[in-house]
């Protein structure tokens, strides 16, 4: 994919009457004519970095952990989703072939360096190959997020394709297969509604474990439990006001910083219709007591199905990132989060390359004195992390890590996750299939030695044919400081009332929907109406589960 640089002054064309004095300007002349032009801000590159170099990453496991690509002897479908640390083992979420749905995979007790596909283990399918012993794979089609709270570990999963099934939270105090329970068996699947396809990025804050769904028809909402059963909804849907606004359609990431909770939003612009003046957007809440009040500290510029991804916290900043004008990932922080505090410390596209087009949730993570930051190319993704070091332009010290996709060009997308002192990559690779790939980057590290690994690819097991979608293209531009809009939003718990959505085009599924009894079903809502079936202008917003449709352009919404 092309590469375009931001141009700088130095690339500038010297005007007609500069080139007539260079006649007589002699060599001297010349040299104080370059120092006069020299630029003020370059596009960066790689810088030099404080931070300790990084040992070869090495791959630990099987492709796609030996599970195979499907009908078609593909992975066109299957990524790597959510990572963490539980009781001492690390768990990795993902989307297996559509005829398995979702899995997880941990490291065995008692392995702390996980080196080979040995190491590792499957926790969420049952004897018969359902996740959680659900036969609805479309409903539980990849993990959506995992987090601990309480002593247990918790999953959810989210709808494949346009489906609304609802989305599924389990949780298990050990991990074990076979151990996991209904998290959700007070209110029912997708919170009472079908319409919350996925529940995104868990965050522990106050004594609530709380996450945030998709709903393309009232707006994401945020719903919170204080005992693991029990669970409330936390704003207006779609961060509303007074009243919901299905704009703001999806919840995206997650984070707890200087006493407050953030979540990161997609909201689809001016035209609904349209995927290029989306904006990502960020609101945040210092309590959830009674009616938690929601206030929005930044607005991204409009972009192709842009939103807000939530990076982390490094030497008191907290740093986001949202696509630029031209579809590169412009990366923001600020020292408390306010409105009006963000600055960008990145060029678009990290370094200028727009290919560099998009971050997933725990694509990023602190690690060794710095900030390290996955960011996806369909030519391979990129590592780069920072120090947090301002070079004096406004912009920090980012450095690239590896070669594009850490030696495999395959891999487009990562999560990110520290265990024992390492750091891991759970990749997307649509060619070869999942991929964990480790390396040490402590001062010191002793160089590792590759492990062999069996990346053979099984014999595929039938199931639904995936249908590759065509990548749009961009043009690399230097964007300008996004202007966040604060508002401050007054919100009461509202959930809309399932009886009254209008029906929706069905989605295959090799068994039937279960069957919901909500608990409760305020009708302060009226729905908006839907799409009109066979209207492919309306169908172009239509929902899409897949968490990488947004930033990646490997999958478009429908």
């Amino acid at each position: 994919m092309k590469t375009n640089q931001p141009r700088t002054r130095s690339s500038a064309f010297l005007s007609l009457s500069s080139r007539k004095a260079l006649s007589g300007f002699g060599i001297l002349g010349v040299l104080l004519l370059i120092l006069s032009i020299l630029p003020i801000r370059t596009a960066q590159a790689a810088s030099s970095s404080s931070l300790p170099a990084c040992q070869p990453f090495v791959q630990v496991n099987d492709n796609a952990f030996g599970l195979g690509g499907g009908a078609d002897g593909t992975f066109s479908s299957e990524e790597g989703f959510e990572v963490l640390v539980f009781n001492g083992q690390l768990y990795l979420g993902m989307e297996a072939d559509n005829s398995m749905g979702a899995r997880i995979w941990r490291t065995k007790a008692g392995v702390t360096v996980p080196s080979s596909q040995a190491d590792w283990e499957e926790v969420a399918a049952n004897p018969q190959g359902y996740p959680f012993g659900v036969s609805n794979i479309t409903q539980n089609d990849h993990i959506d997020s995992l987090a601990e709270f309480n002593g247990y570990i918790y999953a959810s999963t989210a709808n494949g394709g346009s489906s609304t099934y609802g989305t599924r939270v389990f949780r298990s105090l050990t991990g074990n297969p076979n151990s996991w329970e209904d998290a959700l068996i007070n209110i029912g699947a997708g919170f009472g509604s079908t319409q919350n396809t996925n529940f995104k990025d868990m965050q522990v804050f106050n004594g609530w474990l709380c996450g945030g769904t998709q709903n393309w028809l009232y707006g994401a909402q945020v719903w919170c439990t204080q005992d693991g059963l029990n669970w409330t909804q936390k704003n207006i849907s779609g961060f509303g006001t007074t009243e919901y606004n299905n704009k703001t359609v999806e919840v995206w990431s997650g984070y707890v910083f200087q006493g407050a909770l953030y979540f990161g939003v997609q909201n689809l612009g001016a035209t609904r219709s349209s995927n290029y003046d989306d904006l990502g957007k960020l609101y945040r809440t210092r309590n959830l007591n009674g009616t938690p009040q929601w206030e929005e500290v930044f607005v991204s510029l409009p972009g192709y199905l842009n939103r807000v991804d939530i990076l982390g916290e490094l030497n008191g900043y907290l740093y986001v990132a949202s696509r630029g004008s031209n579809g590169g990932t412009i990366i923001y922080r600020s020292p408390n989060g306010d409105p009006g505090t963000w600055q960008p410390v990145s060029l678009e596209g990290v370094n200028g390359n727009t290919a560099n087009n998009g971050v997933i949730v725990d694509s990023a993570v602190t690690y060794e004195g710095g900030l390290y930051v996955a960011v996806g190319n369909n030519s391979g993704f990129q590592l780069w992390r920072t120090s947090g070091a301002d070079q004096g332009t406004g912009l920090v010290d980012w450095e690239q890590v590896g070669g594009s996709g850490l030696s495999d060009a395959k891999n487009v997308l990562s999560e990110l996750v520290t265990f024992n002192g390492y750091l891991y990559a759970w990749t997307t690779n649509y060619s070869r299939g999942q991929q964990v790939l480790r390396s040490n980057c402590a001062a010191g590290a002793v160089p590792l030695s590759p492990t062999a690994t069996n990346t053979s690819q099984p014999s595929p097991t039938p199931t639904a044919t995936q249908t590759t979608q065509p990548s749009p293209t961009s043009t690399a531009t230097v964007p300008p400081t996004a202007s966040p809009t604060p508002t401050v939003t007054q919100t009461s718990p509202v959930s809309p009332t399932e009886t009254t959505i209008p029906t929706q085009t069905p989605v295959a599924s090799t068994t039937p929907a279960p069957s919901l009894t909500p608990t409760a079903t305020p009708t302060s809502e009226t729905p908006p109406s839907v799409c009109p079936q066979g209207d492919q202008s309306c169908q172009s917003s239509n929902p899409n589960s897949s968490p990488y449709s947004v930033f990646i352009p490997i999958l478009i919404k429908p």
